[in-house]
């Protein structure tokens, strides 16, 4: 599938709980999704700076979500194996339920990417947000076990303070630059209300079609 083109504005921003309760139990449950926006990728035979040519969305966004396999083991232990060829995937703090109308659908676990060889690697800004669905959920003999969702990004550090010439010549600039810039119609709202059905609520993409549509 060739990367998405998204207008300027859009982005593709869903909840924990549309990621769990559509994309990935539709994955596991071999079901339809409506667009094909979440590529397969083995996240541990990349490095994180890798995955941006991967990632089926376009643009200057640096998050991306896959879907990869689940829990790799080491052949002789039960401990997971999150090595890559630099580096390796740290899980940090306790998994967090996912819920749905107080019923938990699913776990997040979050890791950061060291570089070098455990345990003795360093520490980088690279975090990965790994999604389980729960047993529950899904229809697969395996459990549920096939597949994870990952959200991978890069934490930005906060800019340093600027003083009060630098930030008034940075407002001036900023606005001059949104004066000559060509108008655009506003951007429709990205979501409707929340629930806990098994449709996106995420509705970015259907105002995408809905721009073209009236050209």
């Amino acid at each position: 599938m060739a990367p998405l083109g998204l207008p300027p504005g859009f982005r593709f921003r869903p909840t924990d709980e549309e990621l769990v309760n559509y994309y990935l139990k539709r994955k596991i449950n071999r079901l339809q999704i409506d667009l094909d926006i979440i590529p397969e990728v083995d996240l541990y035979k990349s490095e994180p700076w890798e995955l941006a040519e991967k990632s089926f969305l376009t643009g200057r966004d640096p998050e991306w979500y896959f879907f990869g396999p689940r829990d790799r083991k080491y052949p002789n232990g039960l401990r997971t194996n999150r090595a890559t060829r630099a580096g390796y995937w740290k899980s940090t703090g306790k998994d967090r339920p996912v819920s749905c109308r107080s019923r938990v659908i699913g776990m997040k676990k979050t890791l950061v990417y060291y570089l070098g060889r455990a345990p003795h690697g360093t520490r980088t800004s690279w975090v990965m947000h790994e999604y389980r669905i729960h047993d529950s959920e899904s229809d697969d003999l395996t459990g549920g076990d096939s597949y994870a969702l990952c959200r991978v990004f890069k934490k930005i550090a906060p800019a340093p303070a600027e003083n009060s010439s630098a930030s008034a010549t940075a407002m001036e600039t900023a606005t001059y630059r949104r004066s000559c810039s060509p108008e655009r119609p506003p951007a429709p709202p990205m979501r409707t209300t929340r629930g806990c059905s098994s449709s996106p609520r995420n509705v970015a993409l259907a105002a995408v079609g809905q721009r073209r549509d009236r050209r």
